[in-house]
């Protein structure tokens, strides 16, 4: 449970001594202590300015001490005790019926003891002032020193206050004592935490609600963050390729005339099949395998035209399915500089991709692998062009993705991609 100020969507903000408690967590550890100096504070500056009204008026000062003490400490009890009980049990993070359940028992019996408490200390004073526990003082008794309160006058006053009782109708002294009831209510459930219990619930709802918000914002916030890195390692994609076709293709034009249409054929056909991917935001909503099938397969075709002792395959078992642009040419350009480059005589690479299920979880594996020289320093998976599939796979899947390497034992490597399935 955060000890943090509140949003202001949740809670109503204040900067005063006397309502900063509500910009906290109901029965949170910073609310408790917030709202204990606001209720213990006002108690005793009431207390205080009441003695020093009495005084300067010279008024019956046993009196008033004896009739305002126990209210004084009734009063603080009530408003600790009941939110100190439930201040705690909130901090045992127990399940949210049960806690819901305690929070409440724990609001009636604050109640409940500070009563007996407030009872027990009334009978104290009045028995310390006046040596009868039983006897009641009321704010009506505290009269001017010519009329002191006194036990026997209190016994006259109640003989009068009886007889003018009797003049009153049954249905007044009803109504009078419902106003009484529903007062003494509503104090007992301010003070009590009884409100502040049903503000817990709301607060708790709207919270939950802020927190889900927030929790968008930050995702939203992230995604956008996420494509446009991913727009940036996009242009990292190897570009020397075009230029070395441009060049074979340039000295094929005269000797190979054939050779020369067929690299400018499959030029087209890579150009067109990529250009849209360069061209989006980076998201990975844009990209699709069966487009990057495409256009590996007219990228390996200009391979095959430049490098004669090349083939290559492709196969998929589905459709189609969602792949963030760019990631399967970023693998076939890799394997063709570190597997088909540096390897003399024929090479092969083989692309295939297909749907899995691991867990109850559909997942898309795409495979790029070659029988070239297999690992070497510079096949460790720690290069520019794995390090940036690695981080677009990061940002777009967080750790359900991956990219692994692993060496076949015919020679060469194979580069698998898993990520989550989406059609």
């Amino acid at each position: 449970m955060t000890e943090q100020a509140l949003p202001s969507e949740v809670t109503l903000q204040s900067e005063t001594w006397l309502t900063r408690y509500r910009n906290f967590a109901v029965f949170s550890r910073a609310w408790y202590r917030h709202r204990s100096y606001a209720w213990s504070g006002m108690a005793w500056i009431a207390f205080f300015l009441m003695l020093a009204i009495f005084y300067l008026a010279r008024w019956d000062m046993r009196a008033f001490l004896a009739f305002s003490i126990p209210i004084l400490f009734g009063v603080q009890v009530l408003a600790l005790l009941g939110s100190g009980m439930a201040t705690w049990l909130r901090q045992k993070n127990y399940p949210e019926q049960k806690e819901a359940l305690l929070l409440s028992l724990a609001v009636l019996l604050g109640a409940v003891f500070s009563y007996m408490i407030f009872e027990g200390s009334r009978y104290t004073a009045s028995y310390l002032a006046y040596g009868d526990g039983s006897l009641e003082i009321k704010l009506s008794d505290l009269k001017h020193p010519s009329a002191q309160f006194s036990p026997q006058l209190k016994a006259a006053e109640s003989v009068i206050e009886n007889s003018k009782d009797a003049v009153d109708t049954k249905s007044l002294a009803t109504f009078k004592r419902a106003v009484d009831a529903v007062a003494t209510l509503v104090v007992l459930l301010h003070l009590g935490s009884g409100f502040d219990l049903w503000i817990f619930f709301r607060q708790r709802k709207k919270l939950m609600l802020s927190l889900q918000k927030e929790e968008l914002k930050r995702a939203q916030d992230a995604r956008r963050e996420a494509e446009l890195r991913l727009s940036v390692l996009a242009a990292q994609v190897e570009p020397h390729f075009l230029f070395n076709t441009l060049a074979g293709v340039r000295s094929a034009i005269l000797t190979e005339p054939l050779r020369a249409t067929m690299m400018v054929d499959h030029l087209v056909d890579f150009l067109r099949a990529s250009i849209p991917q360069m061209r989006g935001d980076g998201t990975a909503s844009q990209g699709r395998l069966a487009q990057q099938l495409d256009a590996a397969r007219a990228y390996l075709g200009l391979m095959q035209a430049r490098i004669p002792r090349l083939t290559f395959s492709i196969s998929s078992e589905i459709e189609d399915a969602a792949l963030p642009p760019l990631l399967l040419i970023s693998l076939v350009e890799n394997a063709v500089k570190h597997g088909v480059e540096p390897k003399i005589g024929p090479v092969h690479i083989q692309i295939s991709a297909r749907r899995l299920l691991q867990n109850e979880e559909a997942l898309l594996e795409v495979q790029v692998s070659d029988n070239g020289g297999g690992f070497s320093g510079s096949v460790s998976g720690g290069g520019i062009g794995l390090v940036n599939i690695r981080e677009r796979l990061a940002s777009t899947y967080g750790a359900s993705a991956s990219l692994s390497l692993k060496s076949l034992a015919q020679g060469g490597v194979a580069a698998i991609i898993v990520l989550p399935f989406t059609s």
